[in-house]
């Protein structure tokens, strides 16, 4: 019962330090790579961007290993479904990867820029935006990789009951709505703030009920000993 106990904590913690690290990170660079401006504001802030970004990277072994860490229990339940998650959380690494680096990227243009790019600043000024909606167009799909691997994670929580089941119901309907949310920004409907902002809450607050659940209590130890 003890290491059901350990596991729990250790997810929940893997969980605190992915949302923490990811929510303070951004609030960092995000003001300056995602200026209207960014070839100003970039390079002159680049020790805020480049803590930022570290501490937002922090996020990604944190969110990678939270499948790892839960596959020995869910795969008593859905040994398939456990797989699926893993692969889903590994994708979602390899795209928040892409976005840190991108982001990295506009430092370096910005350099550029104050360097000695004024003449062409409407050069220098479309590629940064260029480089901005890229990482908002990869921000789309991370969000529907990332749904999609949440709807497999509360699928698991409710065949499973290692969390009571109203957090997995909860959760598969927030994925749902932060999935659609997505689908539409990428139709161009309703900008990825919004999407962020209205559609992101009831996911990131079932995450946090979730996190405080699995410190305190740990997953259901019954439900791991009928199945054994």
């Amino acid at each position: 019962m003890y290491s059901y106990r350990k596991t729990g904590i250790i997810v929940g913690v893997l969980f605190l330090i992915a949302l923490l690290f990811n929510l303070v990170g951004m609030a960092i660079y995000e003001p300056f790579t995602k200026s209207t401006d960014v070839m100003e504001a970039a390079h002159p802030n680049r020790i805020a961007v480049i803590i930022g970004l570290l501490i937002d990277f922090i996020s990604i072994p944190a969110l990678v290993l939270i499948p790892i860490v839960a596959y020995p229990l869910f795969k008593r339940f859905d040994a398939r479904l456990a797989l699926g998650y893993v692969g889903f959380r590994a994708l979602e690494g390899v795209l928040f990867t892409i976005g840190i680096i991108n982001s990295f990227s506009l430092l370096s243009l910005s350099e550029q820029f104050l360097l000695g790019g004024r003449e062409n600043a409407a050069f220098y000024h479309a590629i940064g935006r260029s480089i901005q909606a890229e990482n908002e167009w990869s921000t789309l799909i991370y969000i529907i990789v990332f749904t999609l691997g949440a709807m497999m994670f509360y699928t698991l929580l409710y065949k499973s009951r290692l969390l009571p089941r109203f957090l997995s119901i909860w959760g598969l309907i927030a994925a749902a709505f932060m999935l659609v949310g997505a689908i539409i920004g990428l139709l161009g409907i309703v900008p990825l703030s919004t999407i962020m902002a209205v559609c992101g809450a009831p996911v990131g607050l079932n995450e946090f009920t979730i996190i405080v659940w699995l410190l305190i209590k740990g997953f259901n130890a019954t439900a791991l000993e009928k199945k054994s």
